[in-house]
């Protein structure tokens, strides 16, 4: 699980407090840059659009709060704002979950039971 900072470093490039672009890991394709502002800040109820590390009938709040963006954000969740406003988010590949939001497992504690349960699948198959 990569949030926030996590999933901006997964990025092919991001772009300093200076301006210049610099090469990150290259897991996610795209770029993150500066925006000058804060993007999305608020809290958030979020679902996934699909079964991936998590089943598509969970729901978790969380927040954000950033002054970089993505030109990739991802597409396989969905988060609904205090205010109703909806938008995709997260890569969810079914062993990565990487997006801007932070997750308030205590919202539901499930969400962070379905993780584990992802790491011990992986530990399994490379027994």
């Amino acid at each position: 699980i990569a949030e926030c900072g996590g999933f901006m470093y997964l990025h092919e490039r991001m772009e300093d407090s200076e301006g210049r672009m610099r090469n990150m890991c290259g897991v996610i394709p795209g770029e993150v840059r500066n925006t000058g502002k804060l993007s999305r800040f608020g809290y958030i109820t979020l679902n996934p659009t699909k079964d991936g590390m998590m089943p598509s009938d969970l729901t978790v709040k969380g927040h954000e709060f950033h002054y970089w963006d993505s030109d990739n954000c991802g597409e396989d969740w969905n988060a609904r704002k205090t205010n109703g406003r909806e938008y995709r988010c997260i890569h969810d590949t079914g062993t990565m979950l990487a997006g801007y939001p932070h997750l308030y497992y205590y919202s539901n504690p499930d969400a962070a039971y379905w993780f584990l349960e992802r790491c011990r699948d992986h530990r399994l198959r490379e027994e």
